[in-house]
This record gives C-alpha cells, structure tokens and sequence, in this order.
C-alpha cells in the first residue's frame, strides 16, 4: 500500500499496453484474412485480450465501478482502440464508466464471433462469458453476471476434492476455463514469487497469514494442498503451494490459471444474493464449491447478511494467493485490516507495518508510473490523486 509513481517492481501500466498494442495490430489487419471460422476465432482473441487487459489496467489504476458513488463518473483510462507502438494518449475525459462499456462491447463481440472450442491455452466460448460475468460483477450489473456465469459453467466441471491437489500440479484442468501454458522451455517459473525449494526446505518469500490460514477448516482438503506448513532454517511458515511446479519438470513452473469455474460460481452466488430474492439459488451456487472441498460437508442453512458473508469467505478461501482479494475489498469498498501477526507459523514473528487502510484512501488506486510520463509528459496532469508530487 505504499506504491509510489518511481516503482519499477510493478510494470503492468506499460506492460499492459504493449499487449494491447500487439492484439489491436492483429485487429487493424484482420481484414487481409480471408473471412473464416479461424479467422472469426483470431478476431475473437484479440478482441478478448484488448478488453480484459483494459480491465486489469482500469481495475489497478481507477476506481472499481462499485466501489464508491462516484466510481463511474471519476477518471478512467484511455482505451486504445488502433495499434500504437507507444500509447501517448491522455486520460483526460475518459470515465470509467465509457471504458468499462468499451469493454462489455469488445467482449461481447468476442462471444459472438468465437466458435466451439475447448483447447486449453486458448480462449473459448465459456472463458468469455466467465469474463463477462467478472466484469459484470465489477460493473455492478448482477442479472448480466449471472447470465454470463450460468453460459460460462456449460461444458466444465468444479474441481472435485480428490484432484485439488493435481490442479495445483497441472495433471488435471477440466475446472479451468482459460489458462496460460507455461511450458519447461517458457522458463517462466511462477512460483519463484512466492518462495524456492533448496536442501533446507522452502524459502518463502510470501506466506499464508496467520489469521488467513486459522480460517481453513482441518476437513478443507485447500489447507493441505494450497499450503505448506514446513520448516527452513529453524522456523516453520504457513508456505504458499499452489505454485510449487507440475508434477514433473522445473519447480515453481505452472501454467497461469486466469480463469476457473470455482470463480464463476462464487460469482453467481454473489450475484444472486445482491439481486435480492434469491438466496436459495445463491445458496445453491455457493454449496457447489463447499461440497468439493469439505469432507462430510453438509449444506448450511445460511441467509440474509450471514450468506453473504459466507459467500465472501468462501471467495477468500478458494482464490487465495490468486490476485483477488485486494479487488474484492476494492470492489465492495471496504477498508483493509490486517492481522498484526508475524510471518511465522505460530504467529510471531515482525508484524505488518501497516495494519489498517481506510475504503476511502487514495492509494486502492495505484499511481500512474514515471515511465509513462516521461515518455508522455501531459498524463502528469492526470495523475491519481495523491501521486501528484
């Protein structure tokens, strides 16, 4: 919570926008291919990679639609609809209501044009819609997110208890909508952010909070599959498993899940509930997840706020160390508190320094990078507020 706009260690504002450079240069041409089912099937892609890289880049640098009574109206990015090598346009006029609409648009022309498909590392007809209903759910429009997420879970099943642990190994896929594959050649190893194996055990770099991992039930096969609880150099820490590699090849090597069902039906249940009157289908939506990860889980008889509430842990829990949590704080407009719990297991440890963040602080919207401004010196006057010197 302390980014400020000379941080390096975070590229996504320019990193963000060369991709969506790369898939508006395969849109400005794809015209010059022959009209086909391939060639919709490309279009579609690229029009998905535009969007949902606008998304991310709205979501870390704006405000979330839902996040204040504001949020739509305030500054939003510039959507780059045509390839340029350097996007040098200023934020200036736009909201982040016109660029999520801008989104919806791309996406949904996306779902149009996509045939049936089903390779995994690539995008399919069910991914987009799972898309669809994440932004939807940003977006604050719940009858649109359950639409989408009813389309995306056709063709797909949850990940059942028994292969939790070969989801987290890539030996089973059949819950994953759409993911990146990262092959022993890629040499991409996503796990080496959170910790490294070596002859003393994992080094971790990031761990399972304390307070987060009391919150697994000791029948959640998630707490022995999506963490490690294991010695290095004399201390024990709650470690961070979802990334340790496949079941063979490079360690921390795995294939980048952007997408799952388990997400599209916590989506649903929290969809359902907010679009009040129906929350024995929410229940319904989110016992789906529970039932595959508790043994002997019995359906709870959970209504009103307490469902709710249960649908959000339930969030937490599944899509831990996955990105999400700081958007859904984000999204809600909650404030952040964290634990004041060291990093070891047990607790001790040094504690966060900071340990509260109000919902209303300019820092849930991180600041737009030096290098962009540098490289365009007229996005300085569009700086997030409290960035500005």
């Amino acid at each position: 919570m302390r980014s400020n706009p000379t941080d390096n260690d975070f590229p996504f504002y320019n990193g963000g926008y060369r991709i969506i450079s790369r898939a508006n240069r395969i849109l400005d041409n794809i015209n010059n291919i022959p009209k086909s089912a391939e060639r919709d099937r490309i279009q579609s892609e690229a029009l998905t990679i535009r969007a949902f890289t606008h998304f991310d880049i709205a979501r870390v640098y704006c405000k979330i639609p839902t996040q204040s009574a504001d949020a739509k109206t305030s500054l939003g990015i510039y959507y780059s609809e045509k390839f340029e090598p350097e996007v040098r346009a200023r934020r200036k006029g736009t909201t982040v209501d016109g660029v999520y609409q801008k989104i919806i648009r791309d996406l949904t022309e996306a779902e149009n044009l996509i045939g049936d498909f089903k390779e995994q590392g690539r995008l399919n007809k069910q991914a987009i819609n799972g898309l669809l209903a994440r932004v939807y759910l940003h977006y604050g429009d719940y009858a649109k997110a359950v639409e989408h997420a009813d389309k995306a879970l056709s063709g797909f099943e949850i990940t059942p208890r028994t292969e939790v642990a070969n989801l987290w190994k890539d030996a089973y896929d059949k819950s994953v909508l759409f993911k990146i594959v990262i092959t022993d050649k890629d040499d991409i190893a996503i796990g080496n952010t959170y910790g490294q194996a070596d002859s003393r055990g994992n080094r971790a770099e990031f761990v399972c909070s304390y307070d987060l991992y009391q919150l697994y039930k000791d029948s959640d096969i998630r707490k022995t599959t999506t963490i490690l609880t294991g010695d290095y150099r004399g201390k024990t820490y709650n470690s961070v498993a979802k990334y340790f590699g496949k079941t063979t090849g490079t360690k921390n090597l795995n294939d980048g899940k952007y997408l799952r069902v388990e997400e599209v039906y916590l989506t649903k249940a929290e969809a359902l509930y907010r679009l009040g009157g129906n929350e024995s289908e929410a229940l319904k939506a989110l016992d789906e997840v529970r039932k595959n990860r508790y043994e002997n889980f019995v359906s709870g008889t959970e209504s009103g706020d307490v469902l709710l509430e249960a649908i959000l842990l339930e969030r937490r829990l599944e899509l831990a160390f996955e990105g999400d949590r700081f958007f859904t704080l984000k999204r809600l407009g909650l404030s952040l508190q964290r634990s004041d719990k060291g990093e070891f297991a047990d607790g001790t440890g040094t504690p966060p320094l900071v340990l509260t963040y109000p919902a209303d602080g300019f820092r849930w919207q991180l600041p737009i990078p030096r290098s962009a401004i540098d490289a365009n010196p007229e996005l300085a006057a569009d700086q997030n507020s409290g960035y500005e010197n």
